[in-house]
């Protein structure tokens, strides 16, 4: 049943189906049920899909923010982040497909990337991400640098928050023994001060149990 919510229209009525999208009202047709089996090729491309969402859902609300290519308004950051996925970071034959940390990107812009990161990881749970400060006069060194680790096991994300710059070439981020439980990948970014534009992640490695 479909109910009014802020002013537009949300949901099922007869074979229509009502929603709203950044601000605009959308109608479409009920999905007719199907009447053939699945091919190989779309169960393939399903459990794509699948193993991409299962991967990117806990990374959602960084992503809003960190994913800003030049036509951004388009999609969400979490739509544009699947997309890099599907495209890029799925290994594997059907049936055992896996998402390939290593090829995943947090964060997608036009800013330059960092250069040169290293992290490593004290007994205290202390990371320390070093780069190379931008050398060039076209490279703001006063924009944020943040640092993410996903504990993909436990589906946990913690993130810097933002306080060193470019320009410095480290920032330490403290994290709870019981997120380094089981397997936790970093990524390290920038975005600038306005949320604008953001850099291309780079991924810093994974982590099994608190080791690199």
């Amino acid at each position: 049943m479909a109910i009014l919510k802020g002013g537009f229209l949300h949901g099922k009525v007869g074979n229509l189906i009502y929603y709203t999208r950044n601000g605009v009202s959308y109608v479409r047709s009920v999905p007719k049920p199907r009447t053939t089996p699945p091919t190989p090729a779309q169960l393939a491309q399903q459990l794509r899909m699948k193993r991409a969402m299962e991967f990117l859902a806990p990374l959602a609300p960084v992503l809003e923010n960190s994913f800003k290519p030049a036509n951004r308004h388009v999609r969400s950051g979490l739509n544009w982040a699947t997309k890099q996925v599907l495209l890029d970071a799925i290994a594997g034959e059907y049936p055992d497909l896996y998402v390939d940390p290593g090829q995943v990107k947090v964060s997608w812009g036009g800013l330059p990337r960092l250069r040169n990161p290293e992290l490593s990881l004290d007994a205290s749970g202390l990371f320390t991400l070093h780069w190379i400060p931008g050398s060039s006069p076209f490279i703001d060194n006063n924009e944020p640098v943040f640092l993410l680790i996903y504990n993909e096991t436990q589906r946990r994300v913690v993130v810097s928050e933002g306080l060193a710059c470019r320009g410095d070439g480290q920032l330490t981020l403290q994290v709870a023994p019981e997120i380094l439980r089981g397997k936790v990948h970093g990524y390290g970014f920038l975005v600038d001060r306005s949320r604008r534009s953001a850099s291309e992640s780079v991924f810093l490695g994974t982590l099994v149990n608190g080791e690199l």
